[in-house]
């Protein structure tokens, strides 16, 4: 289906595929090569702005460096939806401690995109992995006065889980979590966490 002339056949191909790969739950994954293989050839090919922004998604979730080679691309695609499922795809199957010398490249651009969600995406992304690169702090911190509040709060939070120390200042400046946002809390919560390990060394 992936060459067929027909956008929705392809969209449709594209998620049965991504989605049969990612709920295959056997432990050796025969699916993943096949699949991967096949995501890698459709974003090099791909032109529907739709079925583009399952291609990147699928890619993100390969624990594989050629889906790094495929994603990377996309990281300045004019259309938004794809560059927000390649700062969430960056963080699937990059392994720890440290990302590879073009995603390091790449994730202060989708930091500072015009893009909120890929702001907050890409904020997140560089929080849960272990790379504690001084330019991609310094780019999250860029953005602790965005004028997006979740942007700002998905900056101090991988401030907070890099161990440093503006997340603090950052963290009293917007106050407290709006009511029921588990999603603020979260993020909040790694700044007091690591005010609270600061304060008992």
């Amino acid at each position: 289906m992936r060459t067929h002339p027909d956008p929705l056949h392809r969209l449709f191909g594209a998620e049965v595929l991504r989605r049969t790969h990612l709920f295959d739950d056997r432990d050796e994954d025969p699916l993943a090569d096949p699949a991967l293989d096949i995501f890698t050839d459709w974003s090099a090919e791909e032109t529907d702005p739709d079925v583009l922004i399952e291609v990147p998604v699928a890619l993100g979730e390969h624990i594989d460096p050629r889906a790094e080679a495929a994603l990377l691309p996309y990281a300045g695609h004019p259309g938004a939806r794809v560059r927000r499922a390649v700062a969430r795809g960056l963080s699937a199957w990059l392994s720890p401690p440290a990302f590879s010398g073009d995603a390091r490249r790449a994730l202060p651009q989708l930091i500072a995109d015009p893009d909120a969600v890929v702001r907050k995406s890409a904020c997140r992304t560089v929080a849960e992995q272990r790379d504690h690169d001084p330019v991609l702090a310094d780019a999250m911190a860029a953005v602790l006065d965005d004028s997006d509040r979740l942007v700002q709060l998905a900056a101090v939070y991988g401030l907070a889980l890099h161990n440093d120390e503006r997340c603090v200042e950052a963290a009293r400046h917007l106050g407290p979590p709006q009511r029921g946002s588990l999603e603020e809390e979260h993020y909040l919560e790694a700044a007091w966490r690591y005010e609270w390990r600061r304060d008992r060394r």
